[in-house]
Parts: structure tokens; sequence; C-alpha cells
């Protein structure tokens, strides 16, 4: 194996030492092709807010569907102390696993492609182990470890903590140093979004609405809270509130295709 280091997205692997160099696509995005057995390749761009595993494993499924793919099959992968989702998948004849590799709202989505099905297995464990070996460089560590000193700073020891559980899957833990957040400071606008988000995509709906709910008396103008309220209301059955709350942010952004497509799901379910 050799080292690759990617100096402009801040992250080092192992690859292959017959690999070539890859080739940038665009700015966020870069291949390793040693066709005609396999290929390798990068997306980078920004995953804010973080999903947690089982919802990534929910939208990557409705992808696989609506693209007609098949023989999907779910699993997790540590890179980094953390696990990440990754997914094996039929694409038309051609065997794929994609890694979704998440640090600090990043996402690094990496796709391996296996153009000989007969030695999949094979390709399979050298991908893992490059995948494995992914680490970021020194210097975005650092660059990480302050935005986390100063997640401390603005949110609260207690918040960063939660915000660190969160991001390893430990939702217990996460849940319940965010509501002591709350017990501190009922007013604490990014505990109430944490929990709500935790709440609304483990299943618990109806315990994530009255956090919405607060983020929304907060701070009226956070249309991206606004917008998840108006989804968990329509998904509770209570469809009027849910289409005052698009009314009242297509006022705010009249020409907001997601609204639109919101109030239309909304209205049909009315219907």
């Amino acid at each position: 194996m050799k080292k690759y280091t990617n100096q402009t997205h801040g992250f080092e692997i192992d690859i292959p030492k017959h690999w070539p160099n890859p080739t940038e696509l665009t700015p966020d995005s870069l291949i390793f092709n040693c066709a005609p057995l396999e290929s390798l390749n990068f997306v980078i761009g920004p995953l804010t807010p973080e999903r947690l595993p089982e919802y990534t494993e929910f939208e990557f499924r409705q992808y696989v569907q609506k693209n007609g793919y098949s023989d999907l099959a779910f699993g997790r992968i540590s890179v980094g102390n953390k696990n990440h989702v990754c997914a094996r998948y039929n694409m038309g004849g051609l065997w794929t696993k994609k890694y979704m590799i998440v640090f600090a709202g990043i996402e690094y989505a990496i796709t391996a492609t296996c153009y000989r099905p007969d030695m999949l297995m094979e390709m399979e464990r050298v991908w893992d182990a490059i995948v494995g070996s992914f680490r970021l460089s020194k210097e975005l560590e650092a660059e990480l470890a302050y935005i986390n000193s100063k997640r401390s700073q603005v949110a609260g020891e207690l918040y960063a903590r939660a915000y660190e559980h969160a991001s390893g899957g430990r939702y217990t833990e996460a849940c319940a140093l965010l509501r002591q957040c709350l017990e501190n400071d009922s007013n604490h606008i990014v505990a109430h979004k944490e929990l709500a988000f935790i709440l609304k995509n483990t299943g618990d709906l109806k315990g994530a609405l009255p956090h919405r709910q607060a983020v929304k008396r907060l701070d009226p103008s956070d249309k991206v809270n606004r917008f998840n309220l108006a989804a968990i209301l329509a998904m509770l059955g209570e469809k009027e509130n849910a289409l005052q709350e698009i009314e009242e942010l297509l006022i705010m952004e009249p020409d907001n295709p997601t609204f639109k497509s919101l109030r239309k799901a909304v209205l049909e379910q009315i219907k």
C-alpha cells in the first residue's frame, strides 16, 4: 500500500501501490480509475446537520429503489473511532459498494465499483481496507479541535459533550445531556434543535414536536426549523396546522420549491 494525500480536502488514505493517481472530475470529486477491474470515486461536500445512521440508510434505500437497483445490503465500517454507514448493491449489473463517511459536517461519499463480478469478494476486502485507513490531515484535525472548543464556548460544555455522543451514534447519552442543558436553560436553542433532530430520526415524532415549537418561539425567522416543524405536524396527522406553517413560510419565501412541494403533498393528504 502507499499513502495518498489530498491537501485540498484535508485527508489521507492508503491505496494499493499499483493504483494510478486520481483524476479530478470537479473541485469536489475525484476518481481512482483502475479499469477494466474497478474504480473508486470520491464526492465530498457539506452535510449539516449530520444524519443519524438509520436516517442515512432510509434516504439511501429510497435512492436505490428510485433508480431500480437491487440486492441492497447495509453495514457499518469503523473509521476514525466512529461507525459510518456502508451499502452494497447491484447497479444494473455492476456490483457497487458505497461508504458514507462523515466528519464534522462534511460527508466523504466513496463509491467503489467492480467490473468483474467474479472478483467482487476479493475487491471488497481491499476497498474496506482502503476506506478503513481514511484519516483527516493533522491540519484539519487541528481546525476541528478549534471548532469543538468554540462550540463549548458558545453552546456550553454539556452541549458539546452531547454533540460528540450524537456524532458517535450514542443517542441515549446525547439525549440525556441535551435534556440537562434544557433543565439549566429552557431557552437553549441549539439543544432544542439537536434534541428535535435526534428524536424525529429515531421515530419519536411526538417527542420532537415541542422542541421544534420551542425553536419557533425563540427564533421565528429560522426557516429550516419552520419547515421541519411543518413536516412533523403533517406526519402526525395535524394537516391543518402543517398547512398553516407552510403558508407562513411561503410568505417569507414565495418561490421556494421545497416549501411548494411540501404544501402540495399536504394538500393531497387533506383531500
